[in-house]
């Protein structure tokens, strides 16, 4: 009896030393979500998908990421609350996007017109020193920060349910759905569009019942969703050239080690270029795409765009953003 006791005891001793090993290793897997607007299999998604292997595979398995696509935690203004508020930790679309919440204003900058040369150069300048300070300063106002800008975007263009669109005079009268962004609504306020502002989750929809007439996105955001099947016409004005970024709650980036960040950093590069080379091939089949499902493909005068919205910007200089970085952005492209 005494041996069988004895036995016992060690047993359980050893179960309980067991467990008290095995509780903190699963206590140190932290499951983070990070979530799109983008569709399924879009390009967005297989660069999450990538940062999802980057963060799990070099982190030990310190962190599970979770990749939602599709709007499914929510529209762009609803990711940004969230994250704010703590309850999604990352979130990737439109760079700019984070010029909707109050600190965030200065991104409208990017939506200046024809203001990047091309996606390189947009990706050299907003990932450089000035923009970090930046992306910094709105993380401890906004509650979101900015830790990578990676992954260019189709050039934005007019798509529509009218048309063709060849010259600026051909936008006047158009109902356009833009996002609520200040630099964009200057652009097509001078074009004299009719804007209705909505979420990215209610364009086909809108299009479809001809609630608007159009819209304006690359084909990296129109073409995966279909958009084509609603709007028979493309204006490739390619207005602005822009990025896609890797926002984090500031309440979460504040919890993590200085080699976690620098992981997240690495892995929003890696993701990014995901981005980048998928859609570059998007952009160069997009046109047949386009051409397949009857759309009217055209190349308008960009001449006339750029003259058109030529100095637009200076309304909300030194109100959104400092004074003289326009000028500053485009003289680092020029003195190269």
């Amino acid at each position: 009896m005494a041996g069988t006791m004895m036995r016992r005891r060690t047993f359980l001793g050893t179960a309980a030393a067991t467990v008290g090993l095995a509780t903190p290793l699963r206590a140190q897997t932290k499951t983070l979500k990070i979530a799109t607007i983008a569709v399924a299999n879009s390009p967005w998604h297989k660069a999450l998908l990538r940062f999802k292997e980057v963060v799990e595979t070099q982190s030990q398995g310190r962190y599970a990421v979770n990749v939602y696509t599709d709007g499914q935690l929510g529209d762009i203004s609803q990711l940004l609350s969230a994250m704010q508020l703590g309850t999604i930790e990352l979130s990737y679309f439109g760079l700019s996007s984070i010029s909707y919440v109050r600190g965030g204003e200065a991104l409208n900058v990017l939506y200046v017109p024809y203001l990047f040369k091309s996606g390189e150069w947009a990706e050299k300048i907003l990932n450089n020193d000035d923009f970090q300070a930046m992306y910094a300063k709105i993380g401890e106002t906004a509650g979101v920060r900015v830790f990578g800008a990676w992954g260019q975007r189709s050039p934005r263009a007019i798509q529509s349910t009218k048309g063709p669109i060849m010259k600026p005079e051909d936008v006047r009268g158009l109902r356009l759905r833009i996002p609520p962004i200040p630099m964009l609504k200057a652009t097509f306020d001078r074009l004299g569009a009719q804007l209705t502002p909505m979420g990215m989750l209610e364009i086909y929809s809108a299009l479809s019942r001809g609630t608007v007439d159009g819209q304006d996105n690359g084909f990296d955001l129109s073409i995966p969703p279909r958009f084509h099947e609603a709007a028979k016409f493309w204006s490739a004005t390619d207005h602005v050239l822009e990025l896609v970024g890797f926002f984090v709650s500031e309440r979460f980036w504040r919890t993590l080690s200085g080699d976690d960040r620098e992981l997240f950093k690495k892995a929003s590069r890696e993701a990014g270029a995901v981005t980048t080379d998928l859609t570059r091939k998007l952009d160069t089949d997009g046109i047949e795409i386009l051409k397949a499902a009857g759309v009217n493909y055209v190349v308008p005068d960009r001449a006339a765009f750029r003259a058109a919205v030529a100095g637009v910007e200076t309304e909300l200089e030194g109100k959104m953003w400092p004074a003289g970085l326009v000028a500053k952005l485009r003289q680092m492209q020029e003195t190269a």
